[in-house]
């Protein structure tokens, strides 16, 4: 405790040598927008207090979506749906299977592998694309054998990328073309054509770097794209990286899971965007370390996820703030539509 009073208590003060406001009228004002920020707390706190007692399954499950990682709006929309009668195990059941369920897969018949084409990854940079695609190149030399697998170096940028390209063909038998743009990728594609399954190698750029917008030009090359998403990020990133890169994307794969302790929050973008999710990884072994997605586990990870102990996880003093910020969230919402009217 006096750790963190060392750390954080000082946060607050006023610098040194700041002026205080001189103006009486702003200091009265800003005093009663404080006591009404106190006071909307405390009436917060009490219809907390209330609600937990009223109808504790739904507040089981709100907590339960945050602790996981999922956003507030799934979070909110599940706990209002909430069938009524449900003691909290139940409704902590019923909440399981309800994720299970929205949980977007990609049924074995279109499992790519045994469908073959042309795929290109996309992502982020450190997604994972790489040693994703040799692991995808693993897996598919092993069903169809290795010389009807290609594997197509396109990343002009990274230095190093078409080496350890190198390094995984070698290794698996594969035959390694390299494309240093879109036009010489667009002649290669169709020498390409007798394989049963061709994977191209993008730059992996920041969703917000325009260069990144260059994987969207291999739709009119015939290529199909995956979007790889890494588990690994908070919230915002992962949802940033799935609005970008699964824009007409076929299917996602969701990789450094070994890296996520809450991944929650890539479930709940996976939900929202409904892409489909093809594949799951965590860890470098190739090709063992790739697996077809499992519902049931993935949700189970995800809510066991919410019982670790973390300094960002809201504590049960925190509950009452919580409900203050929404509740002000809510009357914001309000009135909005009361002016939109």
């Amino acid at each position: 405790v006096e750790l963190l009073a060392s750390a954080y208590g000082d946060l607050a003060a006023q610098p040194a040598g700041e002026a205080p406001d001189a103006a009486g009228g702003s200091r009265i004002l800003n005093e009663l927008a404080r006591l009404r920020g106190l006071l909307q707390n405390q009436l917060a706190g009490f219809a907390w207090g209330s609600a937990r007692r009223r109808d504790p399954a739904r507040v089981a499950v709100m907590q339960t979506l945050f602790a996981a990682g999922f956003g507030s709006t799934l979070a909110r929309t599940l706990a209002a749906r909430l069938p009524r009668g449900l003691d909290t195990d139940a409704a902590l059941r019923w909440l399981r299977q309800v994720l299970i369920r929205n949980l977007p897969l990609q049924g074995r018949e279109a499992d790519l592998l045994a469908r073959g084409g042309c795929y290109a990854l996309v992502g982020s940079t450190g997604s994972g694309k790489t040693t994703t695609l040799a692991k995808l190149a693993a897996r598919a030399a092993d069903a169809h054998g290795a010389a009807k697998v290609a594997l197509v170096a396109a990343d002009a940028y990274r230095i190093g990328a078409a080496e350890q390209l190198t390094v995984y063909a070698d290794l698996l038998g594969v035959s390694l073309h390299v494309a240093e743009d879109q036009a010489r990728l667009a002649r290669l594609l169709p020498e390409l054509a007798a394989n049963k399954l061709v994977l191209v190698d993008t730059a992996g750029f920041s969703p917000s770097d325009p260069r990144s917008r260059e994987g969207r030009a291999l739709d009119a090359l015939g290529v199909r794209r995956l979007a790889v998403i890494s588990a690994g990020q908070q919230g915002a990133a992962i949802e940033q990286a799935m609005t970008h890169f699964g824009q007409g994307a076929v299917a996602c794969i969701l990789t450094k899971l070994d890296e996520a302790p809450q991944p929650g929050a890539a479930l709940d973008s996976l939900i929202r965007h409904r892409l489909p999710l093809a594949y799951i990884s965590g860890g470098q072994r190739v090709p063992e370390d790739l697996h077809a997605p499992s519902a049931p586990y993935l949700v189970d990870r995800a809510l066991k996820g919410g019982q670790l102990a973390t300094p960002y996880a809201l504590q049960a003093e925190d509950w009452p703030l919580f409900a203050g910020v929404e509740a002000e969230r809510e009357e914001r919402l309000a009135l909005k539509g009361m002016h939109a009217g």
